[in-house]
């Protein structure tokens, strides 16, 4: 069984968008063209401002030494933590919630009702 985090955009033009995070993929986050999740409508956001991905069964983001820092739970970044059910990620004017569940493995994608977030 791996892991999986969705990401629910809360705020921002993006809002009520989802993104899945498995154990076997990284996410960039930022303005630039290559990011997984652009957020190009924000300017307090860096071109490739953090990113999401998994060491083992701890998924983590990290700071790139964005302009505006990265936020989780409204406590700065410093180079990388663990993320949690229900952690709120900030970038500039655009909140993200995270929400991890096990996906198993001979599942081609989750359901939306397979997916929970807490407050």
């Amino acid at each position: 069984m791996t892991k999986l985090v969705v990401v629910l955009v809360v705020s921002g033009p993006l809002k009520g968008h989802k993104y899945f995070v498995k154990s076997d993929s990284k996410i960039l986050i930022g303005r630039s063209e290559e990011a997984n999740i652009r957020i190009g409508y924000d300017d307090f956001c860096s071109r490739r401002h953090a990113i999401i991905y998994w060491e083992g069964d701890i998924c983590l983001i990290e700071d790139l030494d964005s302009t505006n820092g990265t936020f989780v739970n409204n406590c700065q970044v410093h180079g990388k933590i663990e993320l949690t059910k229900g952690d709120t990620i900030g970038f500039g004017d655009t909140e993200l919630l995270i929400g991890v569940e096990d996906h198993p493995k001979n599942k081609s994608q989750s359901s939306e009702e397979d997916i929970t977030f807490e407050d």
